[in-house]
């Protein structure tokens, strides 16, 4: 594993929740932010967009929120973008202005609005994914590779043990990723003490809600919901 990874793996996990959730959206953030102040003036970057009609829902609405751009850059790429859908607009319109050419029966046949629809919506799809989409799956599999290569190590397993394990869509990738019966076993065996233990702290916070006993406090338990919600659905986006 290269060391910048390995030692971004043992930091993730000594914040709250999946390391490997927190490393992605890291990744992307950084990404976004490094293409606003880069790359809003490059053609390609600008060609790619167009293509993928910019970025999807969540990652539109993370640039904004997170301002990783700002007002400027994304008029310069949105310009781009809705001209592009207007080109496509008004080249179906002048079509079904167009005259129809006198030839066989078949081209005089009109059209049924549905087929003409559906190839009009087809051209309004994008052709690409979204780009801080594609960048977050090249994080996830070079963190994946990372994590398998090193997960046996002393340090590693001392770090995952202490942090509070992988979310379960992590924990699925990783144990599909892993090419070996000893890392399987490994990370099913430290994932399954998680598991039990979030279990009994769960179990120990309902108790604690009976008014019989609610005089006796919360100890770490007191945040398990919380940490229950992180490892089965993984980080909320920061």
């Amino acid at each position: 594993m290269p060391n910048f990874l390995r030692y971004k793996i043992i930091e993730a996990c000594r914040e709250p929740g999946c390391p490997l959730c927190r490393l992605e959206q890291q990744g992307v953030k950084r990404y976004l932010d490094n293409q606003f102040y880069e790359n809003v003036n490059s053609p390609a970057w600008r060609a790619r967009l167009r293509a993928s009609y910019g970025f999807c829902h969540e990652h539109a609405w993370l640039s904004v929120h997170e301002r990783l751009g700002d007002a400027l850059g994304f008029s310069i790429l949105y310009h781009d973008i809705v001209n592009t859908i207007l080109q496509s607009l008004d080249g179906e319109i002048k079509s079904m202005r167009a005259p129809r050419r006198q030839g066989s029966v078949l081209k005089q046949i009109p059209e049924s609005l549905r087929a003409r629809a559906e190839r009009f919506i087809a051209s309004l799809t994008p052709r690409k994914g979204c780009p801080a989409c594609e960048h977050r799956e090249q994080v996830r599999r070079d963190l994946l590779a990372a994590l398998i290569e090193d997960v046996q190590t002393a340090e590693m397993q001392e770090t995952l043990k202490a942090s509070e394990g992988l979310c379960l869509p992590h924990l699925r990738l990783v144990l599909g990723s892993a090419k070996e019966t000893s890392v399987y076993g490994s990370i099913l065996s430290l994932h399954r003490a998680k598991l039990e233990s979030l279990k009994h702290e769960l179990a120990e916070f309902i108790r604690k809600n009976d008014y019989q006993v609610i005089q006796e406090g919360f100890g770490s338990e007191g945040n398990a919901w919380l940490r229950a919600i992180r490892m089965i659905v993984g980080n909320r986006n920061e």
